[in-house]
């Protein structure tokens, strides 16, 4: 099975981070944001993965290609126009093969039980299965399931019924499903392909189940999940602080604060609940607090 990693978004919310580096290889804890949903497939058995790219598609290809190593198949989609989620897939036929593809996006972090999800949607004989997670509070957009876990419909179009959950971003897909996708242009996979399908009753379902879900969508969302990532591993307190990190005695750092490499603290300064990219560099006695530093601008988070 291949995956695909959908990082050809713009990264328009993400902005103005995103105007230094494409949404899905920012830094998140020594690591390209696109990798963790990457080794969540790897450890699923994934080994070849296709990613479809547009904005600075060389940066992309050489964070992922560092981060892959040989352990990894990667190919690349490029899109000179952006194509949108429907669209990418369908430009990167080509390369997904003949068989049953997983595609998930490249700016969230997504755990979920991928064997059950697989057996799902194998034995609903499904053209494509939406992974679904529960959504209570009511954040994002509904999509109502039926009783054999078909989907009924999205948002307003969904009628009434007794599960829904929401869009994960993450989708088991047959080839023949792309022959659906519209052939030219940008299109979005889910208006404009899972949408009338699902109002066919063509075989369209939802797996809903738990999991885990981060959005890196906006600065504070990359902010956020990425301490509470950092407050979950075994290197804090106080930081985050990987090979070739400068901090000069004296300096303050933390609680909750990540030092990419090349990152460099002066004396007397402070890092606190922020995250420093690499090469940023924080000046004698300055404080960074609930903010993002990179090398050509401070993103503070309110």
């Amino acid at each position: 099975m291949k995956g695909m990693i959908l990082a050809a978004g713009r990264g328009t919310r993400l902005q103005p981070l995103s105007l230094e580096i494409p949404k899905a290889v920012v830094p998140v804890l020594g690591r390209p944001l696109c990798s963790y949903n990457m080794e969540f497939l790897r450890r699923a058995g994934v080994r070849s993965f296709v990613l479809n790219t547009h904005s600075r598609p060389a940066l992309i290809r050489q964070r992922v290609a560092a981060w892959a190593g040989e352990t990894l198949t990667t190919e690349f989609a490029e899109e000179p126009a952006i194509l949108g989620t429907g669209g990418g897939i369908r430009n990167a036929r080509g390369l997904l093969g003949d068989d049953t593809f997983v595609a998930m996006n490249g700016d969230t972090i997504v755990s979920f039980p991928f064997d059950a999800a697989l057996a799902f949607h194998r034995r609903r004989k499904a053209l494509a299965t939406l992974v679904l997670f529960p959504d209570p509070e009511g954040r994002y957009t509904r999509v109502r399931v039926g009783p054999e876990g078909r989907i009924a419909g999205f948002g307003g179009d969904a009628p009434e019924g007794a599960r829904s959950g929401f869009y994960t971003g993450c989708q088991f897909v047959e080839p023949e499903l792309i022959l659906r996708i519209p052939s030219r242009g940008a299109s979005c996979i889910v208006r404009d392909t899972y949408a009338p399908l699902a109002a066919e009753s063509a075989p369209i379902f939802g797996f809903l189940c738990a999991g885990s879900f981060r959005e890196f969508g906006t600065p504070a969302d990359y902010l956020a999940e990425t301490l509470a990532l950092l407050s979950e591993t075994d290197r804090e307190p106080p930081g985050a602080r990987p090979r070739g990190v400068t901090v000069v005695p004296g300096a303050r750092i933390g609680p909750l604060a990540v030092l990419e490499a090349g990152a460099a603290v002066a004396e007397g300064a402070s890092v606190s609940r922020a995250v420093l990219w690499p090469g940023a560099a924080v000046g004698a006695g300055e404080e960074v607090a609930g903010a993002v530093l990179t090398p050509h601008r401070l993103v503070r988070i309110a």
